[in-house]
């Protein structure tokens, strides 16, 4: 309805997030880690990552979230990627940790935070958006595959799931 297009032009940018946002970062993580679980998906393990690492990638300014009274989406932006990728090739942004919360599942902010990673990479001069996701989800892959991204190999990263790499033009 009308309510809805009017929604979709108040579409706001995700900002640095700050000190604040950590606990929520890490409790939105936490909600989609045990919503996984739930389903039997390998992917993120209940309690693998501590707020202090979050912290740290805050302090790296690493993580831009969108908020309404707190914490609704969130996800980190690389400028480089060796774990997954291999050496930069220059012309990549990088995206982990794509999150909304579970009470605003369908509102079409994960996409919307990935056109944004898309514009922020162009704006840097950069070619490609890349990110990746477990081949245990294959909800997720129906979802990137939707949003125009290509496939460009599998990877086992150390102990963790294997991975499917993204790649969709800026």
């Amino acid at each position: 309805g009308l309510g809805d297009v009017y929604k979709r032009q108040l579409v706001r940018e995700p900002i640095p997030a700050s000190d604040a946002d950590v606990v929520p970062i890490w409790q939105l993580r936490r909600q989609r880690e045990d919503w996984l679980a739930s389903r039997g998906i390998d992917q993120w393990r209940p309690g693998e990552v501590p707020a202090a690492t979050i912290q740290e990638q805050v302090d790296r300014v690493e993580w831009y979230v969108l908020r309404d009274e707190s914490v609704i989406a969130g996800l980190r932006i690389l400028w480089s990627d060796p774990d997954f990728w291999g050496p930069d090739d220059g012309g990549s942004i990088y995206v982990h940790g794509l999150m909304v919360d579970l009470r605003r599942a369908g509102e079409g902010l994960g996409s919307e935070l990935l056109e944004w990673a898309a514009r922020l990479g162009g704006q840097h001069g950069k070619a490609r958006l890349r990110l990746d996701s477990a081949l245990t989800n294959p909800g997720l892959t129906r979802y990137y595959e939707r949003l125009g991204f290509t496939p460009k190999g599998q990877r086992q990263v150390g102990d963790l799931f294997e991975v499917i790499l993204w790649e969709r033009p800026v």
